[in-house]
């Protein structure tokens, strides 16, 4: 690094041999005295740039930031000589400025500059179309495979960085550090929002010895409480300086590769670590492609880069969102070419958020950026599909069988509308496959963040369910589907399908949540569980009751039931027998009031 910085250095001296040579015969010292403050600025210059801006030394970079210097000094050498002759009057200025015109440096420099300013702002729109390609993201029309609940993440970001900030008061010192930014991680097969902790400011960088560690929040379980992971000291943060700052000690290892984003990752061990992912252009500086990851030592600052999906099985996040999100954009924009996207517009999708991409756990068990898509210019509630980036090896793939279905915003607008009067509100919307459809999931927060409710909905019909619980959610949701039944549009799925099941009931639950009831039966190992709600006869079964069911399947361990017939029991359960009142009776009873026949049922 640093012998670049003398090297680039010399880009500000004056590089018109001819103003040499003039400056010599005239006055050698102050022509050498003249190039030695000008080095000194371009020491700073390059200083700064290399040291402080942390350009990658790639000859790409190299040339877009440096060439600059070097077109401008060539241009200003041509027009005044390198000041190796100073005019004295305004003609004789004019005459020198028609000459450097002629001047070989000068139309040097002047190309030069037409150029980067042509690479930088023309040349990315002559490849558009290799820029969709860029990400390999092939198109499917099949389903995701579904997830389980254990692998739904329940906590918002908003509500994480509440409980991280309420163990962050419990550090020493804490006014020497602030929160590092929160990502979903999954550590030891469980998912948490992770949040390093980072240095203040400058002075207090300079007071600390180390940044005392991370907070860890389960994104499964809103009731857990955070952790404080103290055990570590890390000295390499993003918030340090000089060489301790964690992307200097990397840039300072890895010179020539494009550092794009970074993610805290720590081993299933509770070891702190960084991974950085990088990348390299196909395009001059446009197009970044994916390359690898450098996993970097918090604590003692030991690195290891790595090719993309051959790095440690803990990191979760290999390529950065923002380089995935880029890939979804320039698919979805360019695909049909420039001209499309920009009039026609055929086919044109774009991600309906600039900003962010969900990570998600996939049915895989392996970690996504998620997002989904939507026609430009239009204020839709609908997607025409979404787009899945595995983030440990860079597989991409864009859905297009969830064409018509609610997006994120629309599913937000849901849960929105169901809690108006508790003025709560959805946020993060994530996008899932639960027992074979399509179901937003939203965490429901109050107006300070907190969060309420978890509420599930349906993205083809809007059909919302929710509950305090994740648990207690996805109950609701499958009582939901099992409603559905009946609609005369409803296709059973491979893993949410209807079954009959006989035998006899040798043990049953009281009613819970004052709604359900739970049975085992002979010959069937999974529960048996009733809505009462919905099959109000089951509060009268008993123990030892022989019972026909027809049950919902999710290849869970609970068999939601939407009918049942008692089979110990008379066959009309409930219904009382028609009978008729004979009219000689009645007169008998009543001879003057009733003079017709009564049925009664």
């Amino acid at each position: 690094m640093y012998i670049w910085i003398l090297i680039l250095g010399l880009t500000t001296v004056e590089l018109n041999p001819v103003a040499w040579k003039h400056g010599m015969k005239r006055n050698t010292k102050a022509w050498l005295a003249f190039q030695a403050l000008r080095y000194v600025f371009g020491l700073v210059l390059s200083f700064y740039i290399v040291y402080f801006q942390l350009l990658d030394l790639s000859w790409s970079g190299i040339l877009n930031t440096f060439g600059f210097v070097v077109a401008i000094n060539l241009i200003l050498s041509g027009l005044f000589l390198g000041a190796a002759r100073v005019p004295k009057t305004s003609k004789e200025a004019q005459l020198q400025a028609k000459k450097a015109i002629k001047n070989v440096p000068s139309a040097i420099g002047g190309t030069l500059l037409v150029g980067l300013l042509f690479m930088n702002f023309v040349f990315p729109f002559t490849v558009t179309e290799q820029l969709s390609e860029l990400g390999d993201i092939e198109t499917s029309s099949e389903q995701i495979e579904s997830v389980t609940e254990e692998a739904v993440r329940a906590v918002p970001y908003t509500y994480a960085r509440y409980k991280s900030e309420i163990v962050f008061g419990n550090i020493d010192n804490f006014s020497f550090y602030d929160l590092g930014e929160s990502t979903i991680q999954k550590i030891n097969d469980e998912l948490y929002w992770v949040s390093p902790i980072e240095y203040a400011n400058l002075w207090r960088w300079w007071r600390a010895d180390s940044a005392p560690g991370y907070i860890m929040v389960s994104a499964e379980d809103p009731n857990a409480e955070a952790q404080l992971v103290s055990d570590h000291e890390m000295t390499y943060v993003p918030s340090a300086f000089f060489g301790d700052n964690l992307e200097r000690h990397v840039r300072q290892a890895y010179e020539d590769v494009i550092l794009v984003g970074y993610s805290f990752e720590p081993d299933d061990d509770g070891h702190p670590y960084y991974a950085y992912s990088y990348a390299y252009y196909d395009y001059y500086r446009t197009g970044p492609r994916a390359d690898g990851v450098i996993v970097i030592d918090a604590v003692t600052g030991e690195m290891e880069k790595f090719a993309l999906g051959d790095q440690p099985d803990f990191i979760d996040n290999a390529i950065d969102y923002r380089l995935a999100l880029q890939y979804a954009d320039w698919f979805g924009r360019y695909s049909n070419g420039l001209l499309n996207a920009w009039f026609a517009k055929e086919g044109v999708h774009e991600p309906t958020s600039n900003e962010e991409m969900i990570g998600v756990l996939g049915p895989d068990d392996e970690m996504y950026w998620m997002i989904d898509h939507m026609r430009p210019n239009q204020d839709s509630n609908t997607m025409v599909g979404f787009t899945m980036v595995n983030a440990q090896t860079g597989e991409a793939t864009y859905y297009t069988g969830s064409s018509g279905l609610l997006n994120a915003r629309g599913a937000r607008e849901v849960v929105n509308k169901s809690f108006v009067r508790e003025q709560w509100s959805g946020t993060q919307p994530v996008l899932y496959s639960v027992y074979d459809h399509y179901t937003w999931v939203v965490p429901v927060v109050d107006q300070n963040g907190l969060m309420r409710e978890m509420a599930m909905v349906h993205a083809e019909t809007g059909n919302i369910a929710y509950a305090s619980s994740r648990e207690e959610a996805f109950n609701e949701y499958r009582q939901l589907l099992a409603s559905s039944l009946g609609a005369d549009d409803y296709v059973p799925t491979d893993i949410y399908d209807e079954e009959t099941v006989e035998g006899e009931i040798y043990r049953i639950s009281d009613t819970f949540n004052n709604q359900y009831i739970q049975a085992l039966m002979t010959g069937e190992t999974r529960v048996l569980e009733f809505d009462i709600t919905s099959v109000s006869d089951a509060v009268f079964i008993q123990e030892g009751d022989e019972i026909e069911a027809t049950v919902i399947d999710t290849d869970e361990n609970i068999l939601q039931v939407i009918d049942f017939n008692n089979l110990t029991i008379d066959d009309n359960f409930g219904e009382i027998e028609e009978f008729i009142i004979d009219e000689e009776d009645l007169e008998e009873d009543s001879p003057a009031e009733n003079e017709e026949d009564v049925t009664e049922e």
